[in-house]
């Protein structure tokens, strides 16, 4: 649709990017900071461009943030980028794309799935959320802000979600490190021990350890305190569901517990949080 990519180069070019339109295999960029995959009339048949899926499976191995609109999941199919995690898609070709990817999660009753590495967006203009989402990656939360302000489009997703966002390091160059970052974020809601999430991605406990924190900058268990408090911070923003039932749903079986760990990283309780975003 050649709407969605006028309307992301200029968002995307008023935020202080710049956007390139790759249509060849001759026209991949050497570097990215993020790939949008545009929503499109039809649904595309990967086999036309497999050049396509490939240059995503290399592009996200470098921690490049793979983003897609509509039938642009076709893409992310074709590369295995979701890694077993729910994407989603225009409801409208939902039942198609099961069929297609019976393998595929798919989950049509959200507008917007967000990861650290991969973001799948529903309906035919929800490429104007994916150029939020880039823009607040890239460049910042002011920025992002900015440009819904210019374009005047709603933020407000985006805006009471959080304060702080958690945004991971994933363009450190570890593929093992980066296959553990996909199983903790597809498992949030489990307590899964570090020996086997080391046997998961092929090393040893102490290894995992030692090349996480080298590439990311954290241990594997500050890395886990932080994802899960920013889910909450999503889920207490965006639900009606209780304290106590967040707390399950970020992994803390312990609603003591989480109070204690989401004080320690936001500065405020979980119901002050939630209070404090509603009133924005």
């Amino acid at each position: 649709m050649q709407s969605s990519v006028l309307g992301l180069s200029d968002m995307l070019s008023f935020a202080g990017l710049s956007p390139t339109l790759v249509a060849q295999e001759a026209e991949k960029a050497d570097s990215a900071g993020a790939i949008i995959l545009p929503p499109a009339a039809h649904q595309p048949d990967p086999g036309t461009a497999p050049w396509i899926p490939e240059w995503l499976r290399s592009c996200a191995r470098d921690g490049v943030l793979v983003c897609s609109a509509c039938v642009g999941v076709t893409w992310i199919a074709a590369a295995q980028l979701d890694a077993g995690r729910a994407v989603t898609t225009h409801w409208g070709i939902g039942s198609e794309i099961r069929k297609q990817w019976p393998d595929l999660n798919v989950d049509t009753d959200r507008l917007v799935i967000e990861y650290t590495d991969l973001v799948t967006a529903g309906g035919l203009m929800a490429w104007i959320d994916l150029a939020l989402i880039v823009i607040e990656r890239l460049s910042g939360h002011d920025a992002m802000l900015a440009t819904a302000r210019h374009f005047v489009v709603d933020p407000g997703r985006r805006d009471q979600r959080r304060f702080q966002r958690f945004n991971p390091i994933t363009n450190h160059g570890d593929a093992m490190v980066l296959r553990a970052q996909q199983i903790l974020e597809k498992g949030i809601q489990t307590r899964l021990p570090v020996p086997d999430l080391a046997a998961l991605v092929g090393l040893s406990p102490r290894s995992l350890q030692r090349r996480f924190t080298d590439a990311t900058g954290l241990s594997l268990t500050t890395y886990m305190q932080k994802q899960r408090i920013e889910q909450a911070k999503s889920l207490l923003a965006d639900s009606n569901d209780s304290v106590a039932k967040i707390s399950a749903a970020v992994g803390y079986g312990d609603v003591p517990a989480f109070h204690r760990v989401f004080l320690n990283h936001v500065g405020i309780t979980p119901a002050g949080f939630r209070k404090s975003v509603r009133q924005m």
